[in-house]
């Protein structure tokens, strides 16, 4: 990598820690003007998603596609279109979507935020990032060996199979050579940093480790973490 080039941070799981995230960004030596990527999941449990969603928005920062997003995505038109249905809502039921609606005061910035969520990638690629000739890509999870099918067409089985990985698969191993991948979604209580690969979610909102929210200065690798404060 250049030396000119000034490092990113990709920050874990946020789900709604508002109060948390702006501790966190506080911690970086530029602080909210630094060069910042999400790994999804900013929404959902937490108290104060669109307090979440607002500051990503307005400070342009990267963002990939969590599944608590597709969650939201699936869910939130058909609440809009009849209220009834948020009492057989699995977003509202299951995944902490009852936190995120209490997060807001009207509904045209719920469909506001709906149309941003609806524009996050399913993962982001840094060439221009590079760890012992591995370029960065971020994911809400690991790629795993999915990689190969992410140019497939989007109706394809295989890239049917390379979004649901990206989204929910869980403890997987595979090197895919190319690249470094930093990711979330399974909640651990230490960062895991191999040759090839990175687990940021350190369970901030579920209170599972002392840590809380955890960022990743990439390519020093070097960890900031912030306690939960909300």
């Amino acid at each position: 990598m250049n030396d000119s080039i000034e490092p990113i941070f990709i920050i874990g799981d946020v789900h709604g820690c508002y109060k948390t995230l702006l501790a966190l960004i506080e911690l970086f030596p530029n602080k909210q003007n630094s060069k910042i990527c999400f790994v999804g999941d900013l929404i959902n449990k937490g108290e104060n998603s669109s307090d979440v969603l607002d500051f990503v928005i307005e400070n342009n920062y990267d963002c990939v596609l969590g599944n608590h997003e597709l969650f939201m995505i699936e869910d939130l038109p058909l609440i809009l279109e009849d209220e009834e249905y948020i009492k057989k809502s699995p977003w509202v039921l299951n995944y902490g979507g009852d936190k995120t609606l209490q997060s807001y005061k009207n509904s045209s910035k719920l469909r506001t935020h709906l149309e941003y969520l609806n524009s996050l990638p399913l993962y982001l690629e840094y060439k221009n990032f590079i760890l012992n000739d591995r370029y960065l890509v971020v994911s809400h999870s690991q790629v795993e060996n999915k990689w190969q099918y992410r140019d497939y067409p989007l109706n394809s089985k295989e890239y049917k199979n390379f979004k649901n990985t990206l989204l929910n698969v869980r403890n997987k191993k595979f090197d895919n050579k190319e690249i470094f991948n930093v990711f979330g979604h399974t909640p651990i209580s230490k960062v895991e940093i191999n040759e090839y690969k990175a687990n940021i979610d350190l369970g901030c909102v579920y209170g599972i480790t002392g840590n809380g929210l955890c960022a990743l200065e990439f390519p020093s690798l070097k960890i900031f973490t912030q306690k939960n404060i909300e």
